[in-house]
């Protein structure tokens, strides 16, 4: 792979000569959009909160932009010091680091409401009841194809990210946001379909990055970057980004809702520490560091000495994640550009033992905690109902099968956003793919919630 087409700035999907062409960025497209503005009432890990302290999607996106934009600038000093490739000497670090800047606003914009636990529900319903929805006499199963029917079986936000970035109108055209292939080839962590997924999977990716609806688009992307169904190597900087950024706002998170405490982040950093085989030393150092903090804020007469100790540790700890992430982008940089690393950069790291250590304490205490886990129940209950109140209607809807009156009005509902997509998107298909897309209009409405707009129509619909 080579950077002159990794960071193509050819659009993902080409205009039409009718349509309005707008001069904005991808950056400016991204921050003054719908979808993007939606993400502030999104679930990072705690669904429905009060408290404007705890991070939405919104917050949580604005910072992987920031840590992406930051790996990108220390990224391109390194191989540009180097000297590992002679595209770094003739081109600005802007042109590397701006992709990740917005890369990272966008990689969660196809998140379900209710966090990951949403994506969880969506696939749940398909696996339960695809299989009872019937159009004209005949099983919905019957009429989509393997591939189709994988897609929803394996609901993935990521794939859904970007088919919304594609396909939703925006602005007066049909083709969404229309952004550049590099910043979308950054945000297709799993360059595989769901087809791929079940038969050929050598990499052994466990979630899709696109589907049926966006095979065309991904074949375009990855043709016009030249990854060639790889990963774009921009896409294992914006995975760390990610990783940095949920992994320690996560401890902050949940000390505020009290669901963790100083004293048990410290006995889970020491129990993962004496579980180790090797590199105690350096995980203990991080420990200590955390335990001064709490002594130094005891000293000052903080008010929150344990919450100020943790947002002071998390800072340092982000400052040695990113350097040891660039470090690492550097290190396995001839296998990145050839397709070949597995794994992440944080690989034989102390970053990487330090986020598998909070990934342990979070696993335990975070995400079983019963403040999560009752609004996620909760949220479970909303896509379920949701779902099954929109999709039979959505199979009857624009055919020739007589539908109800109460499907009639159970389709006025859906915004005429989505149902223009799916009409754009489905001029001059045949049955069979119209249903697949009708069925893809509902999950894109569901998706495209937020929390509190899916809890209002819930209860305006079920009581």
């Amino acid at each position: 792979m080579e950077w002159e087409k990794l960071l193509s700035t050819e659009r993902g999907v080409r205009f039409c000569p009718e349509d309005p062409v707008s001069d904005r960025g991808d950056y400016d497209t991204i921050i003054c959009s719908t979808l993007f503005r939606r993400l502030q009432d999104k679930a990072q890990v705690f669904p429905l909160e009060e408290d404007d302290y705890v991070r939405t999607r919104l917050t949580h996106s604005l910072e992987v932009s920031a840590i992406g934009k930051r790996l990108g600038e220390a990224v391109f000093c390194r191989l540009k010091k180097a000297g590992k490739d002679p595209w770094f000497a003739h081109h600005e670090e802007k042109e590397f680091s701006d992709v990740l800047l917005c890369a990272g606003l966008i990689h969660d914009i196809g998140n379900p409401p209710f966090g990951h636990f949403g994506e969880y529900a969506v696939r749940e319903w398909f696996g339960a009841h695809l299989g009872e929805l019937t159009l004209e006499g005949q099983k919905v199963t019957e009429l989509l194809s393997e591939w189709q029917i994988q897609d929803l079986c394996h609901f993935e936000g990521n794939a859904q990210s970007l088919r919304l970035l594609s396909k939703t109108p925006y602005l007066g055209r049909m083709q969404g946001f229309n952004l550049t292939c590099g910043v979308l080839a950054s945000i297709i962590k799993y360059p595989v379909s769901s087809e791929a997924l079940t038969k050929h999977n050598p990499r052994g990716y466990k979630k899709i990055g696109y589907n049926w609806a966006e095979r065309r688009l991904f074949e375009r992307i990855s043709g016009k970057t030249g990854m060639n169904g790889c990963r774009h190597p921009l896409s294992y900087l914006l995975e760390a980004a990610d990783d940095i950024a949920y992994r320690t706002s996560d401890l902050e998170d949940a000390m505020v809702k009290k669901v963790l405490n100083l004293a048990q982040i410290v006995e889970g950093l020491k129990s993962y520490e004496e579980a180790m085989e090797g590199g105690q030393a350096a995980v203990r150092e991080c420990r200590n560091q955390l335990e001064n903090l709490y002594r130094e804020e005891l000293e000052h007469r903080d008010r929150k000495p344990e919450l100020t100790a943790i947002q002071r540790w998390n800072q340092q700890m982000q400052e040695r994640m990113i350097r040891e992430a660039a470090d690492g982008f550097v290190r396995h940089y001839d296998r990145l550009m050839e397709g070949r690393l597995e794994g992440d950069l944080f690989e034989d790291t102390v970053s990487g033992h330090i986020i598998a250590a909070i990934a342990g304490l979070s696993e335990k205490q975070i995400y079983t905690s019963s403040l999560k886990i009752k609004t996620e129940l909760f949220g479970r209950r909303v896509i379920d109902s949701l779902l099954s109140q929109f999709m039979p209607a959505a199979v009857k809807y624009d055919t020739a099968e007589e539908q109800t009156f109460i499907e009639r009005r159970t389709m006025d509902i859906i915004s005429g956003f989505y149902k223009s997509m799916y009409h754009a998107e489905a001029e001059g298909k045949s049955r069979e793919e119209r249903l697949y897309l009708r069925i893809l209009m509902v999950t894109d409405y569901i998706s495209g919630m937020t929390d509190n707009y899916a809890k209002r129509l819930y209860m305006e619909l079920f009581g």
